[in-house]
């Protein structure tokens, strides 16, 4: 994964280099060590000025996480508690076995699983900003070594392919992170300055992120905002607070979405179903993320290679 996303930055930032390039007449490393050097300097000040916001609403949700279960468990079981096959159980009931099942997790290793996967993602995002220089400087020797690995007959068409591809998937990939800025700006305004909830940062980062997702990732974040709705204090608050979710994935999806992704990067629900189901299933995380962008080259590919219009039957 840090090869795909370093190679995402070169591949982002190369028009901007060569442009730069061309006005100073510098050579490309200089002018592409420059840019790595301010896109460093952005994504720390970033990174610091929300991971911090981030961290305190982490650790303030992990200590109220008893008290947030606890509220939804009553409100879903009521005074009297839940009658299932026969058997009643209460709110304490249900909270034990919550405590007993955590403490066999803690037992089984699963949280130091969670642990190590955690600092994974650290090596992986120090291992993806240690790359992303070599792609940004080396980027068109990298490119034309790739196309040196495609045999030479087949090689005149994959140049003359690669013009549709490359703008519709840098398109792709800058409006991506546009839609995830706008999801996580926007949801941060509701969720902190107008609804004034206590992990606003942190629930509107979550928000942004999963909007890498098709599908399933709006419908993630939407029932982590209905959880938050059920503990609002008055029925009036929760019902503002989904219309205000429901609004922002409205604006996402006709006319965020639309603007800065363009109409070719549409596919079908069912197209984009099939396509992160079978990249999870065949490369985990990874497919997942780059099911959308396959699809969108190979929609383009197939465009391409069958423009020539289908002749009637003849009787």
């Amino acid at each position: 994964m840090p090869f795909v996303f370093a190679a995402a930055i070169g591949f982002v930032t190369d028009p901007l280099i060569v442009a730069a390039q061309r006005r100073s007449g510098a050579p490309r490393w200089v002018v592409a060590a420059l840019a790595y050097l301010v896109l460093l300097a952005l994504a720390s000040l970033f990174g610091y000025a929300i991971g911090i916001n981030a961290a305190r609403d982490l650790l303030q949700l992990a200590g109220q996480a008893p008290a947030i279960a606890r509220n939804l468990i009553e409100q879903a079981t009521g005074p009297n508690g839940i009658a299932l096959f026969g058997t009643t159980y209460t709110t304490d009931d249900i909270m034990h076995a919550i405590t007993a099942g955590f403490r066999e997790l803690m037992a089984t290793g699963v949280v130091a699983k969670a642990g190590g996967l955690t600092i994974s993602a650290l090596f992986a995002l120090a291992l993806t900003f240690v790359l992303a220089p070599y792609f940004m400087i080396s980027g068109p020797r990298l490119a034309a070594g790739a196309i040196w690995l495609i045999p030479p007959e087949r090689r005149h068409s994959v140049v003359e392919l690669l013009p549709k591809i490359v703008p519709m998937l840098r398109r792709y990939l800058v409006g991506l992170v546009l839609v995830v800025i706008y999801a996580s700006t926007v949801a941060w305004i509701g969720f902190g300055l107008v609804f004034h909830l206590s992990n606003a940062v942190l629930l509107a980062i979550t928000v942004g992120v999963l909007e890498l997702v098709p599908v399933i990732g709006p419908l993630t974040s939407a029932t982590l905002v209905g959880l938050v709705a059920v503990q609002q204090a008055s029925l009036h608050a929760a019902i503002l607070l989904v219309g205000f979710v429901v609004a922002l994935r409205l604006s996402v999806d006709n006319l965020v979405g639309p603007l800065v992704l363009g109409s070719v990067t549409r596919l079908h629900p069912v197209v984009i179903i099939a396509g992160f189901t079978c990249g999870a299933m065949l490369f985990g995380v990874l497919g997942l993320l780059l099911a959308v962008p396959v699809a969108v080259c190979i929609k383009i590919t197939l465009e391409h290679y069958y423009a020539e219009p289908i002749k009637p039957a003849e009787g």
